[in-house]
């Protein structure tokens, strides 16, 4: 374990970030999720959220952490292998357009404003879910990440308001146990290293 501050080095080189993040595709993609991730990570650490010190602040934390978290998981599955980088870009992209297309169907009032899907968009090939993405990859010791899954999955229960004391001491007969807290801070820091070290990968590679 080093005591490099990962999210501090992020923050020194967000102007590269900020560069890559017009251009279209992956590495797009890349340099606006990182600004992503400093934003709303950045907030939780600034205004001293990151400590479990209640309840209440996992509410917060737990939620904003879920998306954080899903997009990291993509991002490292997209850039986990260059020859595969942009077919897997485009099964995000598609995952996108079910999601609006399911929108679109259910004729919300606001659809007139939306818009229009494209009705190819039906016949779209399924994206894989998390569980099913973090299975797909490997760390250098060859070790799959699916281990990483509970992390997205009890941050999931936070994001949906479903384990207010209220509801969990229901489903329990009076007992109230505790989901496991995340740490946060370490997991902050992961990301930020991921990210870093893709966009060094990028620059090495003389694609950005």
């Amino acid at each position: 374990m080093t005591n490099i501050d990962h999210f501090k080095l992020l923050n020194r080189e967000i102007a590269r970030f900020d560069a890559v993040s017009g251009i279209p595709g992956p590495i797009g993609l890349l340099g606006q999720e990182a600004l992503r991730f400093r934003s709303i990570a950045g907030t939780l650490k600034a205004n001293g959220m990151l400590d479990n010190s209640s309840v209440d602040q996992r509410y917060i934390t737990h939620i904003l952490a879920r998306s954080l978290i899903e997009s990291f998981f993509w991002l490292t599955y997209i850039f986990d292998d260059p020859a595969k980088r942009h077919a897997r870009y485009e099964e995000l992209v598609n995952s996108f357009k079910s999601e609006y297309l399911k929108l679109h169907n259910e004729q919300l009032p606001i659809n007139a404003q939306l818009p229009q899907p494209d009705a190819a968009w039906q016949q779209l090939p399924r994206a894989p879910d998390v569980r099913s993405m973090l299975s797909r990859l490997q760390n250098a010791y060859g070790n799959k990440l699916d281990y990483l899954y509970p992390v997205y999955r009890i941050a999931s229960f936070d994001t949906h308001g479903k384990s207010l004391n209220n509801i969990v001491t229901s489903v329990f007969g009076g007992a109230s146990p505790n989901f496991p807290v995340l740490d946060l801070e370490f997991g902050f820091d992961l990301i930020a290293n991921q990210y870093l070290h893709t966009l060094q990968e990028l620059v090495n590679a003389g694609e950005v």
